[in-house]
């Protein structure tokens, strides 16, 4: 199988756990049928992220059902007939001091956050390094871009992973 796919890279808060949580009650919605790793999903609430070994990055696989589990084998992170592909996060938990010198470009929709955020240091201690796989470049496909949004709107903790009674 020929690498395929398009990586958004990103290093995010130590909470990253729990914003896989909601990503992957989110790709829940979107697919029913949903397969992480080749696994089905029984509940996501009673889903965790899977410790890697400390030399590799983790890695959890997103997929709608077999038949594109199938399908990823032979094509990859390729969009099926339907506009939908295959997805991944790669992740390693770094320790350690992350020091930037100018934080820019936020987004949000709070002023005074970028305000008083834009232009400033930032220092951390413990963090992610992510790299999203798509199928193609989420400035130019609207099935990649969506994928994009739900892990980057999964950051917002005021949207609870709620479990099933």
């Amino acid at each position: 199988m020929d690498l395929t796919g398009y990586s958004t890279d990103f290093t995010v808060h130590a909470s990253f756990p729990d914003a896989m949580r909601r990503f992957v009650a989110r790709a829940r919605r979107r697919w029913p049928q949903l397969l992480l790793s080749g696994e089905p999903v029984a509940q996501e609430a009673d889903w965790r992220l899977p410790e890697p070994d400390d030399d590799y990055s983790g890695i959890v696989t997103f997929s709608a059902g077999q038949e594109m589990e199938d399908s990823w084998e032979e094509n990859g992170y390729a969009l099926d007939d339907s506009g939908q592909g295959p997805y991944a996060v790669f992740y390693r938990r770094r320790t350690g001091p992350l020091h930037a010198t100018t934080i820019s470009g936020i987004r949000t929709d709070d002023s005074v956050t970028v305000q008083a955020v834009e232009g400033t240091s930032l220092l951390i201690a413990e963090y992610y390094t992510i790299s999203l796989l798509t199928p193609e470049d989420p400035t130019a496909d609207p099935f990649s871009a969506a994928v994009v949004n739900d892990f980057v709107g999964s950051f917002d903790a005021t949207v609870q992973v709620v479990k099933a009674v």
